[in-house]
């Protein structure tokens, strides 16, 4: 499998060649285009009880998509729900927690599933559920904004809406910065604090704040 990046890094697109029987799974709906030698079947991700778990509670697709080229030279286009970069990480053996929606496709080898961040993260506001990946093989994340690599090493504190993806070396907490003043009328009131050795991709961009300000052009 060869990838590049095309549009990088505002409107990144993730362009694949397959060699023949060469497989890839993705997150349904991030297809962009595909030569007449790729074929695709949807499958529940992770098994059916997983799948709900992630459709109900981790904010994630139901399905997920495997692209099996059936000729040799097929290509596939792939990008992320909103503007901003794809980054590619090389697993080997390592895992690696990505926020819900972050993640792009993956190599077959790698294993996605579901991972209860517990009632911190609910207090963060980045839902139940994280997607842990793990294995041998090629992961692809996407963002809102640039994608920016962060080596912690001791303790780092980052706004629960800036993570797209962290390693499992890494522990976090979820922490209130200023007083509840702050946190009423700042925005700034939630961040995770990082604890250990290992790398955080924060995004350079939070699409609620995109929301927020879309939403108060829109005719009351």
């Amino acid at each position: 499998m060869n990838f590049t990046f095309k549009h990088d890094p505002s409107f990144t697109l993730l362009h694949v060649e397959m060699a023949s029987g060469e497989r890839l799974k993705a997150e349904a709906g991030a297809m962009v285009y595909m030569s007449s030698g790729m074929n695709m079947e949807t499958v529940f991700g992770g098994g059916i009880i997983q799948a709900l778990a992630r459709r109900l509670l981790g904010g994630e697709p139901l399905f997920m998509n495997i692209f099996t080229a059936s000729s040799g030279n097929a290509v596939i286009g792939l990008a992320g729900r909103l503007a901003g970069d794809i980054k590619h990480l090389k697993l080997a053996g390592r895992g690696v927690f990505v926020q819900a929606g972050s993640y792009l496709c993956s190599s077959p080898e790698v294993t996605v599933s579901p991972q209860f961040g517990g009632l911190r993260t609910l207090i963060g506001g980045e839902g139940l559920f994280l997607l842990k990946t793990a294995g041998a093989g090629d992961l692809f994340i996407s963002s809102y904004g640039a994608i920016i690599p962060v080596e912690v090493n001791g303790s780092y504190r980052v706004d629960t809406g800036h993570i797209v993806a962290f390693d499992e070396t890494l522990s976090f907490s979820i922490k209130r910065v200023g007083g509840w003043t702050s946190t009423l009328l700042s925005g700034e009131g939630f961040v995770c604090e990082f604890s250990g050795s290992g790398t955080v991709w924060i995004q350079s961009r939070v699409p609620g704040g995109f929301i927020k300000w879309l939403t108060g052009l829109l005719p009351r």
